[in-house]
């Protein structure tokens, strides 16, 4: 064997695959592979104590057919739907997923804004100078925005709607 490579003394102790053995990692018999994340789950469980939950901003449509949940950031963290969205074309529900998740989402951003603001006063910054900064740099629509934004699509998507 000159030349090759072999974590054995001879080829008498390999036969084809047998060397593969060598290269596997020892798994005790007791556990399974996925056992190996039990220590994320864990580290997890003991962290939940220490961090706050984070806030959640949740929008329903006025049928009450699509419900959205966002995180802080605006990511969509949950969809939930009623019996009566079964009745909607696919169509229609993409759309009211779509328009009820922008809601949430905005909501979640004007939060953005609420909380950037009120740092930005601790460290005693310009209150103009700073809503100019959050929402014509960073695009954060303020509370009351958000508010108005929801008001108008129910006020206009919802006109006729008698559910």
């Amino acid at each position: 064997m000159v030349g090759e490579f072999s974590a054995y003394e001879s080829e008498d102790e390999v036969d084809n695959l047998s060397a593969l053995a060598f290269y596997q990692p020892a798994v005790p018999d007791d556990e399974s592979d996925l056992a190996a994340l039990d220590a994320f789950v864990a580290y997890a469980a003991a962290d939940d104590d220490t961090v706050e939950p984070e806030p959640l901003f949740t929008v329903t449509n006025p049928p009450g057919t699509v419900t959205v949940t966002t995180y802080l950031d605006g990511r969509v963290q949950r969809i939930e739907l009623s019996p009566r969205a079964a009745h909607m074309s696919e169509r229609e529900l993409a759309e009211e997923v779509v328009v009820i998740a922008g809601l949430a989402t905005q909501d979640a951003r004007s939060a953005q804004y609420s909380s950037m603001l009120d740092g930005m006063r601790e460290h005693g910054h310009d209150d103009p100078a700073t809503r100019d900064f959050l929402q014509r740099d960073l695009g954060l629509p303020t509370p009351e925005e958000a508010r108005a934004r929801r008001a108008e699509v129910f006020a206009t998507r919802y006109a006729g709607s008698h559910e």
